[in-house]
């Protein structure tokens, strides 16, 4: 007598982040180091110093750290395809960071709404970037290049299908 007996598999799926996701953690990631710059800035160069470690940053930067790092990303993602150096790369990423700060910082001054001025340092552009940060910059344009290279190959566990087999 042939029974054909019906069981159960489950095979697991996983799926990489989507971009709303990376979008998400890079707005969140972005105010986070914003947050946390201001705070230590302040205890080295402010006159009183910052012992509580107050940090400060607006919702704003959310979305101008979220967008720029997901172009960024995009980019890294030719620019590594092309075989450009991780150091060329992290000086592309300052220049596109800087346009970007400037670029935001241009529209938001428009509806006064733009919440940094760095017109005391001396390199700076029209208050809105200076060139002073670039040493602190570079090394979290390096940052972002292993957090792309992570985040882009990040598998989540997915759902389970469950299929028949004979």
């Amino acid at each position: 007598m042939n029974v054909k007996i019906a069981k159960m598999e489950a095979k697991s799926t996983s799926r990489g982040l989507t971009a709303a996701e990376r979008l998400f953690f890079y707005g969140m990631h972005g105010l986070f180091d914003e947050i946390v710059f201001t705070a230590l800035y302040d205890v080295v160069y402010e006159p009183d110093g910052n012992r509580q470690l107050k940090g400060y940053s607006t919702i704003f930067s959310f979305f101008i750290y979220g967008v720029c790092s997901y172009l960024v990303e995009r980019m890294y993602v030719r620019l590594k395809e092309v075989g450009i150096p991780f150091k060329v790369r992290i000086f592309i990423y300052l220049v596109v960071l800087y346009s970007w700060e400037f670029s935001c910082g241009l529209v938001l001054r428009q509806f006064d709404a733009c919440s940094w001025d760095y017109s005391h340092y001396q390199f700076n552009i029209m208050g809105l970037i200076t060139l002073e940060y670039a040493i602190f910059w570079l090394p979290l344009c390096a940052w972002n290049d292993v957090l792309y290279k992570y985040l882009l190959s990040l598998k989540l566990p997915g759902h389970s299908i469950h299929e028949k087999s004979t």
